[in-house]
């Protein structure tokens, strides 16, 4: 898990949504907005998984992929998509790592 401190909070989640640009890969939807620290939040819809610890578990799973990065100074967040739910973790991570790197700061 990531500290509280990289996390994004809810008004700067708010700010996202309505002025964030948007990256698209094969198992997210990433919309960011430059930030003075780099703070990240994931996504799991209940469109895609219905139990809640399975929306979890794939929250875990981002988070701790993203704690072996160094991060720009963006707030962002990953949305995942359905196609990620049967995604190995090294999939994950080679998908985040691409979005990581189209990030303009």
């Amino acid at each position: 898990m990531l500290q509280k401190k990289k996390r994004v909070t809810k008004e700067l989640f708010q700010t996202i949504m309505e002025k964030g640009e948007i990256i698209s890969s094969p198992f997210f939807v990433f919309r960011y907005v430059k930030n003075s620290i780099p703070q990240y939040a994931f996504v799991a819809p209940k469109g895609i998984v219905k139990k809640a610890s399975s929306r979890n578990a794939l929250r875990r799973k981002g988070y701790n992929i993203l704690r072996v990065y160094t991060l720009k100074n963006v707030a962002g967040i990953f949305f995942y998509k359905k196609q990620a739910v049967s995604a190995s973790i090294s999939e994950i991570k080679e998908d985040i790592n691409i979005i990581l790197n189209k990030i303009r700061p």
